[in-house]
């Protein structure tokens, strides 16, 4: 009789604590994160931009003089996000704040550049 009235007590027991887990869990929520960047032209000119990127809906976007633009073929991964745009294709190295541009329709190298967390820019859309 004892044993019966444990195992009905535990399992009472155990509903509950999955209850009220599944009450409090609530889905995971998308967060942008910003990082501003920068790298050096062909010119040797510097030249800073924003990027915003969100892991769970897979986006990455440029926000530069006021507009934001989305990348295309994006793709987030635990060490970097890659992404196209009409004039060039970048890939941040999310271990070590490297950036890569590759500008599109040009022969030969790369562009290099870095990328640091930061709060959104001025201006720029909300969430």
């Amino acid at each position: 009789m004892r044993r019966r009235v444990r195992r009905a007590t535990t399992a009472t027991l155990g509903a509950a604590v999955g209850a009220a887990l599944a009450a409090i869990a609530s889905p995971a929520l998308a967060e942008p994160r910003w990082l501003a960047c920068k790298f050096t032209d062909q010119g040797g000119v510097v030249r800073n931009f924003h990027m915003v990127f969100d892991d769970l809906r897979g986006t990455a976007s440029v926000f530069d003089n006021g507009s934001l633009a989305e990348g295309s073929g994006t793709t987030i991964n635990f060490q970097s996000i890659r992404s196209r745009f009409p004039a060039f294709a970048l890939t941040y190295n999310r271990n070590d704040g490297a950036l890569a541009i590759a500008a599109e329709g040009t022969y030969g190298g790369m562009l290099k550049g870095d990328c640091r967390r930061s709060p959104p820019p001025p201006g720029a859309p909300a969430g």
